[in-house]
């Protein structure tokens, strides 16, 4: 998989006392962002697909985002929707 390298967005979650965050690449071949988070950097067992892609000192990718253009707030929302649902926050 290769990523536009213009083209990224750094994502947090900060309430609660938490200080998670994550980080989006743009596929450079289609309007797909991926979002990777590093289980290890924060002490947490990986909840990831066994095949799923993983960047050097990035993480794994947790999901993936349709559009040519991603907004902090809609990637955040995703992010804090999937902190959620692995039962991190």
């Amino acid at each position: 998989m290769k990523y536009d390298d213009k083209y990224h967005l750094h994502l947090g979650y900060y309430e609660n006392n938490c200080d998670y965050e994550s980080i989006a690449y743009k596929r450079l071949s289609e309007d797909v962002w991926d979002v990777f988070f590093d289980n290890e950097q924060y002490g947490l067992e990986k909840a990831i697909e066994v095949n799923e892609l993983s960047l050097e000192g990035f993480g794994t990718r947790i999901f993936s985002i349709s559009g040519n253009d991603l907004t902090y707030e809609t990637g955040v929302k995703r992010f804090e929707e999937w902190l959620a649902k692995q039962k991190i926050i």
